[in-house]
């Protein structure tokens, strides 16, 4: 925060040097990632550290206080939240070189850390709101950085809106927990005993009655993890959330804001296990949301798209492990995809710095050899991804999948690993290996990243063979057969599409725009949400002005002749003697008239 506030008072009359810019905004990042390594190495003998700084909200008997908790999970999701982030601050310095908002982006790239540490180090729902809505700001504010772009501008505005309709489910949970136990429930380490013993000692209510409530309320938060994590039905803006700055991509699939969802998850691990329903609702969603988003991964052209499918794919694997309440194994894979995920954006930067901005995957091809520092990298990491034996995402993966064996959804895993195998391979292939496909003007000026950028990305890369070593999970072994399964499943699909894709590299046809089955499938859900959210909302407007213009104009009507009427006695009220006897005159002939004629 210390950072954000700093960069914000930089001034654009007074412009401060780049350099400096840059030293401040890693700096206390980097500040935040040492304070998080003395506190792990410092922790408590329970291992857990809990602090109350004072009163937030007091109102009568609504007491919500402003407390921080910082446990094992905690330590594991701030470590390479702030390790992470400081290496991409590294990179921004010099993928951002020169540009005319340089002061501003790092402001965000501060304030957007200090909303996630909020977020991860609160020990209530509402402190964790508050981080929440502070990430959704952030993205907003960083996917539409280059505003002078209005597709940037639509994107920022879907995902801000897609979030918030996630957030309503966040308030709802709350609300309902608050109804039930009071403020003190929303303490996450009352929430945990409360749920385990089903809050019958909390309130004189049923205990049916109360847990159709926490069901309820469960759902609710989930729902709101489904848009922070971008899983189905609430997906639909992180492919569009590309079009910032790839620092930002990086930043938000890899270190920061879908991360959120799964910690949650993890956070709230009684209330998630509380009604077999959950855990069911949780691994539909989950489930379909990795098959979907693998085969979108499939059909994209867009280096950064692919990159942010795969994300999705493999949030849904997170989700899975939270489902079956593996909760240790979701954050065990939430950390090896954080080091792999960011090695792959940053060195997709590194490509697309390279290429002068392009990111269509069809226009490049044979960059091995015009970036070698960068294809290492990538190499590494997509090992890592897909999954090959003894690098980080392997070990996370498979645990995940042993999870689930022995059950239908097993297979439907495995295939959307083998896809991911097949998708990441085409990217790698149609990126570095082949002939250059795109223009000779381009391919000139082809070069390597500078060693402020290519320095954390080598970081990334070490991450991507040893984080899968770091002891997360309560599992002790590996069960060499699924492993072997696994391994196999990957090993095929990269020799496939290895293949496959040298063979049939698709050609540019002038235009950037999905087509056919590929435009049908990877905008299913934006269309369902128009069907079921946006027309029908449009429809309701339409009426809804209708009939207020039909009220209106009945209250013009009804409004007008009193006025009208008014209007012609004040006139002729106003001075008129001779129109007033005649007035007077004919009224009273008419009276004479009717007294004798028909009054009897």
């Amino acid at each position: 925060m210390l950072g954000a506030i700093t960069l914000a008072q930089a001034k654009s009359e007074q412009p401060v040097p780049e350099a400096y810019i840059g030293a401040l905004a890693v700096s206390l990042p980097l500040f935040s990632f040492v304070a998080t390594v003395m506190f792990a190495l410092g922790m408590p003998e329970d291992g857990v550290y809990a602090e109350t700084l004072g009163d937030w909200i007091s109102i009568g008997d609504f007491q919500i206080t402003f407390g921080f908790l910082f446990d094992s999970l905690t330590k594991t999701m701030l470590l390479f939240v702030t390790g992470i982030t400081t290496l991409i601050v590294l990179y921004s310095i010099g993928y951002m070189k020169g540009d005319s908002s340089y002061t501003r982006f790092m402001c965000y790239m501060n304030l957007f850390l200090f909303s996630m540490i909020v977020l991860v180090l609160a020990d209530s729902l509402p402190l964790t709101f508050l981080g929440w809505e502070g990430v959704g700001l952030c993205s907003y504010l960083l996917v539409g950085f280059w505003n002078k772009d209005l597709l940037n501008c639509k994107a920022a505005n879907k995902a801000l809106l897609v979030n918030r309709v996630g957030d309503v489910g966040f308030l709802l949970g709350m609300f309902i927990l608050l109804a039930l136990g009071g403020t003190s429930i929303l303490n996450y380490t009352n929430l945990n005993e409360a749920v385990t013993v089903s809050f019958i000692p909390l309130i004189n209510l049923s205990p049916p009655f109360i847990r159709d409530l926490v069901l309820l309320a469960a759902l609710f938060l989930f729902f709101a993890c489904t848009a922070k994590s971008a899983q189905i039905p609430l997906l639909t803006w992180l492919p569009d959330a590309m079009a910032g700055p790839t620092p930002v991509s990086a930043l938000i699939h890899a270190a920061t804001m879908v991360t959120a969802g799964v910690y949650l998850m993890a956070r709230l691990y009684a209330l998630f296990v509380f009604d077999f329903l959950i855990p069911v609702v949780v691994l539909i969603v989950a489930l379909a949301t990795a098959f979907w988003a693998a085969v979108a991964g499939l059909v994209q052209h867009d280096i950064k798209k692919v990159l942010a499918y795969s994300t999705i794919s493999q949030l849904g694997f997170m989700f899975l492990a939270a489902g079956v309440g593996a909760f240790d194994v979701a954050i065990f894979h939430v950390f090896t995809h954080a080091f792999t995920k960011a090695a792959l954006f940053l060195g997709a930067g590194s490509v697309i710095h390279a290429m002068g901005g392009e990111q269509d995957i069809r226009k490049m091809g044979g960059l091995a050899l015009k970036l070698p520092s960068t294809f290492l990298i990538m190499l590494l990491a997509w090992a890592s991804l897909i999954g090959l034996p003894g690098l980080a995402c392997f070990w996370s993966k498979d645990l995940i999948l042993e999870s689930v064996f022995g059950t239908p959804i097993y297979y439907v895993a495995l295939l959307t690993a083998l896809l991911t195998a097949i998708y990441m391979t085409r990217l790698m292939v149609l990126v570095f290996l082949g002939k250059f496909r795109g223009d000779k003007h381009i391919a000139e000026h082809l070069h390597e990243s500078p060693i402020v950028m290519q320095a954390p990305m080598w970081i990334l890369a070490v991450g991507c063979i040893f984080a899968g070593y770091v002891p997360l999970t309560e599992e002790s072994h590996l069960n060499i057969s699924l492993a072997t399964i696994s391994s196999t499943a990957a090993i095929a699909g990269l020799v496939f599409a290895g293949f496959y894709f040298r063979k049939r590299i698709p050609k540019y046809p002038g235009h950037n725009q999905l087509v056919g089955f590929a435009r049908i499938w990877t905008f299913s859900f934006d269309a369902l949400h128009y069907v079921c959210g946006v027309l029908p909302l449009r429809i309701a407007v339409f009426f809804l002005d209708l009939v207020n213009q039909f009220l209106r104009t009945t209250m013009y009507v009804f409004s007008i002749i009193p006025y009208i009427c008014a209007e012609g006695l004040r006139f002729m009220q106003a001075n008129k003697l001779r129109v007033q006897l005649a007035l007077s005159v004919i009224s009273s002939v008419i009276l004479i008239y009717w007294l004798v004629f028909f009054v009897r």
